[in-house]
């Protein structure tokens, strides 16, 4: 039975190009082929929420289970409470905007202005987050309510408007999957890009199941905070292989990544005592004294 294709293999241009983008990075084709997958099941979702405001699965997981757990929670294990609260503050526009720069700022300061510019562009899941509850939001708004949601005017925030996406999902895998990213960009050892890709993963999905203990979010609005945000990355991921694997190719073409010539050095002494060449045949005894160098 053939196995499944490896997401991280691309094509190469020389030996030289193996590493240069870590062992860990994925193909373009991988990364575009989620970005194909997460947009038309986002738009499904999106069109879903513009009819339905929640499905009866949702409702009775939500008041069945999730709301009497968390009252068990809340009562019985107020420590675990407080941790569920601080781990849902791990994907708070905040904490993830602040992260953002942070993680470009030591990206300038090591030198990486391309990895600072993919942190940059991560951000765009704020906007993006913005544009999504303004089409599902009901009854429609205007822009002046979503802009003083924004900047949450009068104690109505974005949540109290519409609750799809799920914010602290999208941000959550904007941020610690393009920071797994940049792991798997500077390691050439598979093994830790794989690690910080689990690392993110395990992250985004505790921020996330912790809004819906929370009880802010239903499951679909999570899924689709994890849809968008998953297409935001996929397609920064993409663009910037493809970048690279670019340049690779035009340096290759000029001949930059080939393999240099070495020479070495021939110390005088060592030279001056090789052997004299040997004579041709029928050379004189005289003519032969004089090709061996000797007055």
């Amino acid at each position: 039975m053939r196995g499944l294709p490896d997401p991280t293999s691309r094509l190469l241009v020389s030996a030289v190009a193996r590493h240069r983008l870590g062992g860990a990075v994925p193909s373009p084709a991988a990364a575009f082929l989620l970005a194909l997958i997460a947009l038309p099941s986002l738009f499904w979702l999106v069109t879903l929420k513009r009819t339905t405001t929640y499905l009866v699965p949702e409702e009775w997981l939500m008041a069945n289970v999730v709301d009497p757990f968390h009252l068990w929670v809340e009562r019985t294990l107020p420590p675990l409470d407080a941790l569920l609260v601080g781990i849902s503050g791990l994907g708070s526009g905040w904490f993830v905007a602040l992260g953002f720069a942070a993680l470009g700022l030591m990206a300038i300061a090591k030198g990486r202005r391309d990895l600072a510019v993919i942190l940059a562009a991560g951000t765009l899941a704020f906007p993006i987050e913005w544009a999504l509850k303004f089409l599902t939001v009901q009854p429609q708004i205007g822009f002046g309510q979503l802009l003083s949601a924004i900047f949450d005017v009068g104690g109505v925030g974005l949540d109290d408007l519409a609750d799809f996406p799920a914010g602290h999902a999208l941000r959550a895998t904007a941020l610690y999957g393009l920071a797994a990213f940049c792991v798997a960009r500077l390691s050439h050892d598979r093994r830790q890009g794989m690690t910080a890709y689990a690392v993110a993963l395990a992250l985004i999905g505790a921020i996330s199941l912790t809004r819906i203990y929370l009880l802010a979010h239903y499951p679909l609005d999570v899924l689709g905070g994890w849809m968008a945000g998953g297409a935001l990355v996929a397609i920064i991921v993409a663009v910037h292989v493809m970048r690279v694997d670019e340049r690779l190719r035009a340096r290759h073409g000029t001949g930059e990544l080939a393999a240099p010539v070495r020479r070495v050095a021939v110390e005088l002494e060592e030279r001056d005592h090789r052997p004299a060449p040997a004579a041709p045949a029928g050379t004189t005894s005289a003519a032969a004294h004089d090709l061996s160098g000797d007055s």
